[in-house]
């Protein structure tokens, strides 16, 4: 899922950069050809650098969602309940 979400991200990025990069390749001119390959690389590189930062992104807000639910779990259990109150079990199934 993780991949489908960083095409989707990728293309979002570079859809008028990849509109303007000619995919018809002349082979009578080699300096039209070497741009085309040049444009090529660059875009790739791009990409590489894109997928790398949405990579570091999505490590990142794991480790800080996870840190999140460990700290909601802590303070659940540590809670103090006032005298008589009721324990409620929200899991409970009533079917």
């Amino acid at each position: 899922m993780l991949y489908v979400w960083l095409l989707l991200f990728l293309f979002t990025l570079a859809g008028p950069g990849l509109a303007a990069v000619d995919p018809v390749i002349d082979h009578g001119e080699s300096l039209e050809q070497s741009d085309w390959c040049d444009d090529h690389n660059t875009i790739h590189r791009r990409l590489d650098t894109i997928q790398e930062q949405v990579e570091k992104t999505a490590d990142h807000l794991d480790s800080e969602v996870k840190s999140l639910l460990r700290t909601i779990s802590e303070t659940a259990w540590n809670v103090p309940l006032p005298p008589g109150t009721p324990l409620m079990d929200i899991f409970e199934d009533t079917s």
